[in-house]
């Protein structure tokens, strides 16, 4: 298939999934989130080799990213407009598809109802992406297409990661046997585990790592289970946002594009563990731009993104070409992905989005 036969089938798709979601939304707000779900899972199944192929032949780049680690984009509130300063081949990797495996591991209850709440804001929100952004940002199953994969040796991965968060344990099954309490945990961590684990987005390093743990039992009780031991919810707390990061490694990886992480939680993960892949090209890289996308995300004013409109902003962009500007006054202080982690790039990455501000207002040319 030619790169114009494939871009055309896959802003087909596009529409075809926009049409799709406008049928669904009276199922998620009516109680009818797994059948819709169900819906959705098949509809990108049946259209998986096309997207396969189009990652494979046609996004692949250093100036690729995909907007991932998130329940939703959040239109509304702009989000997508930090999103396209970086690179030039956009995606938001579709929660939704990922949605129906978190809902088969649920039981039915108040953490279901919250969940079906998450995923009717998630289906809204993805529809005014397609309907304002149209293919600007693509919509694709990134990672759910790592379900083909052989799963037991992607599980196996995340249990080899957890358990190496300890000393003198090596499988899943002998850290049940040791650790019941909090103060077993600790008791067989290694002594840096402090710095290792983060157990949320509000999670305070400086506190007792106990405290921390307390806290994060607290606050996140829709991940945690009060009846059973602190290792089993200790499990639960980190265990996931292990397999997060190496989902997001393997796919990134696989069609070779940088992640857009907006949580710092997910950028804590997907860096430790990404630390012992340094011999895949790809990953070197990989770190590098994801940092670099992050810094810009938190420093970024959307309001002044927003002071145009967004066909304006597309055009604007393309002319100024913020991202290569960033990468170039990167370059210019000899700041690149073999030692960006020496340097802080706050101020670099402030002066080029104050330019941009103001090329954007048309106060410079």
């Amino acid at each position: 298939m030619n790169s114009n036969l494939l871009l055309n089938k896959i802003h087909l798709i596009q529409i075809e999934y926009k049409k799709l979601l406008v049928s669904l939304l009276p199922k998620f707000k009516s109680g009818y989130a797994p059948e819709a779900l169900d819906e959705i899972n098949l509809f990108w199944l049946r259209r998986i080799e096309e997207v396969k192929l189009y990652l494979k032949n046609w996004f692949p780049g250093k100036n690729s990213y995909v907007f991932t680690a998130a329940t939703f984009m959040d239109f509304d509130d702009n989000e997508h407009l930090p999103f396209l300063l970086m690179g030039n081949k956009h995606i938001l990797d579709d929660p939704l598809s990922k949605y129906s495996l978190i809902r088969s591991e649920m039981s039915e209850g108040k953490d279901a109802d919250f969940l079906y709440k998450q995923i009717s804001v998630t289906a809204e929100d993805n529809l005014k992406v397609l309907e304002n952004i149209h293919n600007e940002i693509l919509i694709l199953p990134l990672r759910l297409l790592n379900q083909s994969n052989d799963q037991k040796v992607f599980e196996k991965a995340g249990e080899q990661a957890f358990v190496s968060l300890f000393n003198g344990i090596y499988s899943l099954n002998e850290y049940f046997e040791k650790c019941n309490s909090i103060d077993d945990i600790i008791h067989f961590a290694r002594d840096d585990i402090e710095r290792l684990v983060m157990f949320s987005e509000d999670d305070d390093v400086m506190l007792d790592f106990k405290e921390r743990f307390r806290i994060a039992l607290r606050d996140t009780k829709y991940m945690v289970d009060p009846n059973r031991p602190d290792s089993y919810n200790f499990f639960m707390l980190v265990f996931g946002f292990i397999q997060q990061a190496l989902d997001i490694i393997v796919s990134c990886v696989e069609y070779e594009c940088i992640p857009y992480i907006r949580y710092p939680v997910s950028l804590h993960y997907i860096s430790m563990l990404s630390q012992s892949m340094l011999d895949i090209e790809h990953v070197i890289m990989l770190r590098f731009r994801m940092n670099v996308g992050f810094v810009v995300y938190k420093l970024c004013d959307k309001s002044k993104l927003a002071s145009v409109c967004l066909e304006d902003f597309l055009e604007k962009n393309k002319i100024y070409n913020f991202n290569d500007k960033l990468f170039n006054a990167l370059a210019k202080y000899k700041i690149n992905e073999k030692n960006f982690f020496k340097h802080k790039i706050t101020q670099l990455a402030t002066d080029e989005l104050d330019a941009f501000y103001n090329f954007l207002s048309g106060e410079i040319n």
